[in-house]
């Protein structure tokens, strides 16, 4: 099983918006996603969904591109991002989700020898962003992550390799440590991928290979509209 990944599809649902504002490489982003899903993709193959999945402000509205989601090649896995306001509770998700796609929030799955776990993530402190209030989300967020990874000890199949899924970054902009690198280090994570970032901001993104993690930024743009396959090789002890 190989296993890719792309965050930031930024879909319309059915609010008429479109990205090229944003840049003529926008243009028909969604189009070129797909395309080049078709193209790479194989039905054995993961697809981690790193957030920011659709413009819909309610679930009703991002029905349309989930299903585009779910007739997507191989299995699906999903994390909210920041923009996800259509994102409902997980009995509501699922109702409407297609098999092929599982969610994760706050939480873990094991997919032949593969563990994910995922979480949204936040702003991290010290970045130029960051404000006193969010320090309270960013706390809650590193919580959410050591639950995420904790879980992984009530999983009854066996892996080989960990990846972690995010929407923000893992670090500030500065790539400085955060509590969510600590945690990747604690729990031995293989690979990291994470999204939200776009333009000028991408420069500022972390990744390669720092301790025992592979960071992977995969930001639509970042990526060039092409999920990138997340090589995460399981570390020695």
């Amino acid at each position: 099983m190989r296993v890719f990944a792309i965050g930031d599809l930024h879909l319309a649902g059915g609010s008429g918006k479109t990205m090229d504002k944003f840049g003529e490489h926008w243009r028909d982003h969604d189009r070129k996603i797909f395309e080049n899903w078709e193209r790479i993709g194989r039905d054995d193959d993961l697809l981690l969904l790193a957030g920011d999945i659709s413009w819909a402000m309610h679930l009703e509205e991002a029905t349309a591109d989930l299903d585009r989601i779910g007739g997507l090649k191989g299995r699906k896995l999903m994390i909210k991002g920041n923009h996800d306001y259509w994102w409902a509770s997980n009995a509501k998700l699922r109702k409407v989700l297609s098999p092929s796609i599982e969610i994760l929030q706050a939480s873990s799955i094991v997919i032949e020898g593969t563990a994910v776990a995922g979480t949204r993530g936040w702003l991290c402190p010290g970045d130029t962003f960051f404000q006193s209030d969010d320090l309270k989300i960013y706390n809650r967020e590193v919580s959410r992550l050591r639950m995420a990874l904790e879980s992984l000890k009530t999983q009854s199949a066996e892996y080989d390799r960990l990846i972690v899924a995010m929407h923000y970054p893992p670090a500030n902009d500065k790539g400085e440590q955060s509590g969510f690198m600590d945690l990747l280090d604690e729990y031995r994570v293989d690979a990291c991928v994470y999204g939200h970032l776009h333009a000028d901001a991408i420069r500022t993104g972390i990744t390669g290979l720092r301790g025992n993690t592979t960071y992977h930024l995969v930001s639509a743009d970042a990526v060039n509209f092409a999920p990138a396959e997340i090589k995460a090789v399981a570390s020695s002890e």
